[in-house]
């Protein structure tokens, strides 16, 4: 599947699944940054890159934790840059 086909597919699925069941276990909507920042996540599946091998653990953090801080980054760095021109 090509680059484009496979983001339009996935941000399809994101449109039409994702985003409406958060939507229903949240108390508030979520706003449109929160809806794009998820579709960032999802897209970028962040979590393939994230070193995962267990021989080398007793080095920094747990793995589990290192994708949540993997995930945090690409975050933070939306917040940053990602944020419309005043």
């Amino acid at each position: 599947m090509k680059l484009k086909k496979r983001i339009s597919w996935l941000m399809g699925i994101v449109q039409k699944s994702l985003l409406p069941h958060l939507n229903e276990c949240l108390n508030t909507p979520l706003t449109e940054r929160e809806e794009k920042l998820v579709s960032i996540l999802e897209i970028a599946e962040i979590e393939k890159y994230v070193y995962r091998t267990a021989s080398n653990q007793w080095l920094g953090r747990k793995l589990m934790a290192r994708k949540a801080i993997a995930r945090a980054l690409v975050a933070k760095a939306y917040n940053r840059y990602g944020q419309p021109p005043i």
